[in-house]
């Protein structure tokens, strides 16, 4: 039997964004970094980050990153106006 294909791995695992797809979009900072560690142990990570790339994908998690209008950003940021002066831990 030949190698396996990135679909024969998807049929095959249990793929995280195959169970909750809306996760890989959510609009929460914490959300998104849920979702993203949940890539961490996907057969298919580094395939599912080229391809995003490729297509130029406008936004979400893909590949264990975040992709906004194209290109992998570092994390999400609340709504809102950041804060003048940080906020005492």
């Amino acid at each position: 039997m030949g190698a396996k294909t990135i679909m024969d791995l998807i049929d095959e695992a249990k793929i995280p964004c195959r169970t909750d797809p809306d996760l890989w979009f959510a609009e929460s900072p914490q959300d998104v970094e849920f979702a993203k560690a949940l890539c961490g142990g996907c057969p298919i990570q580094k395939a599912c980050l080229a391809r995003a790339l490729e297509r130029e994908e406008p936004w979400g998690v893909w590949g264990g990153e975040l992709i906004l209008r194209g290109t992998v950003v570092p994390r999400k940021r609340p709504r809102g106006r950041p804060r003048k002066h940080p906020v005492a831990a």
